[in-house]
């Protein structure tokens, strides 16, 4: 299987002064269709669906912000190969860098549009905008930001106020009086429980990242070592090279690489499909919050093993230790840790149980 370089012409176009991004287009086109999937998945519980775009719109803003954070914190070696060289041209971006050049619009950290996001601070930054959503602290923070955006609110809903009133007028109809637009909250004070929620969560998160994992082709990004003689491959152009590997001396520009974003995909779609067999047949023989540690479980060993193929290694600053095997390796003991200790007593019994406590949500 081999990608020509050609792919290169699909990163950008221009409507106008209009940039359109194929990889921003395909990373939201992941998530809708994961959250489509997700919302069926809750109907068919008799689960309430918009929760499902509630939790998402709460998760996008903070899951940007962890993508970014750990990548600062976790540079991958292309950026930083020249911190170590005092005769190297290249500029240092370690993380000291990002943060000295915070506002920096080209690569600073805050420049989310040039790249440079990463899957694990994602899910953190994401699922801490989960929590929020369902737990107690909802209203609160959503009464925060109703008051907020009030400056903003009360001229838009006047004007559309005075629309309506003007046709209601035309027609002859009693007119109703304006009303300041108040924060009413239609979702539960005390929250509502989660662990449902994170099991919808871990079945189309495999699908939205064998999706997205698309925009790296896009990108031309996410590849590994030279496959050798092999017959697989994707072409880089010497511009998106890192390392030795951006010599077309010694890597001629057919050079084939490996395609860890197609691995990865592949493996993504795999488990999608046999994490949602087992959900949709099979849920009842799990306790709620199960699907969440077998997907953590299952992707860590992917992404371990891909992390011996990868050329931008994130290592631990000061060491030579890859940052990315040494968080799976931990989220995978500590899953399997609680997965078997939640099990203790027979999961299937108290799996039956739980569930029947849980069901129907109709939060």
């Amino acid at each position: 299987m081999r990608f020509e370089a050609e792919h290169i012409l699909l990163q950008n176009t221009f409507l106008g002064d209009l940039q359109i991004r194929y990889y921003g287009i395909i990373i939201v086109f992941a998530m809708i269709v994961a959250a489509y999937v997700a919302s069926r998945l809750a109907a068919s519980r008799k689960m309430n669906p918009d929760h499902v775009w509630g939790g998402l719109t709460w998760a996008i803003f903070p899951g940007i912000i962890g993508a970014r954070l750990w990548f600062i914190l976790f540079p991958p070696i292309g950026l930083t190969a020249g911190c170590s060289d005092p005769n190297s041209t290249a500029v240092c971006m370690d993380t000291a860098w990002f943060f000295q050049n915070f506002f920096n619009t080209t690569n600073g950290a805050i420049a989310v549009w040039n790249g440079g996001l990463h899957l694990f601070g994602a899910v953190i930054g994401g699922g801490l905008g989960a929590w929020l959503y369902t737990s107690r602290f909802h209203n609160p923070i959503s009464r925060v930001f109703h008051y907020i955006f009030l400056p903003i609110a009360i001229p838009l809903t006047f004007i559309g106020w005075l629309i309506s009133a003007g046709i209601q007028r035309a027609r002859g109809a009693e007119v109703e009086p304006y009303h300041i637009p108040k924060f009413e909250p239609e979702f539960p004070d005390q929250g509502i429980s989660m662990l449902p929620w994170l099991d919808i969560a871990a079945v189309v998160l495999p699908l939205a990242q064998a999706i997205g994992r698309w925009a790296n082709y896009i990108n031309q990004e996410l590849y590994g070592l030279p496959t050798g003689s092999t017959f697989w491959g994707i072409t880089i152009d010497s511009g998106k090279r890192v390392g030795e590997y951006s010599s077309l001396v010694e890597y001629p520009a057919d050079t084939l690489f490996h395609p860890i974003f197609l691995y990865e995909s592949l493996w993504n779609a795999a488990a999608f499909v046999v994490l949602y067999v087992l959900y949709t047949r099979h849920k009842n023989r799990f306790l709620p919050g199960d699907f969440f540690l077998i997907y953590l479980m299952q992707y860590s060993v992917i992404r371990f093993l891909l992390e011996f193929l990868r050329i931008e290694v994130a290592y631990i600053p000061g060491t030579t230790i890859n940052s990315s095997q040494v968080a799976t390796v931990i989220i995978f003991i500590v899953a399997l840790g609680i997965y078997i200790w939640r099990g203790r007593e027979g999961r299937r019994a108290n799996a039956a149980a739980e569930h029947a406590k849980l069901e129907p949500v109709t939060e």
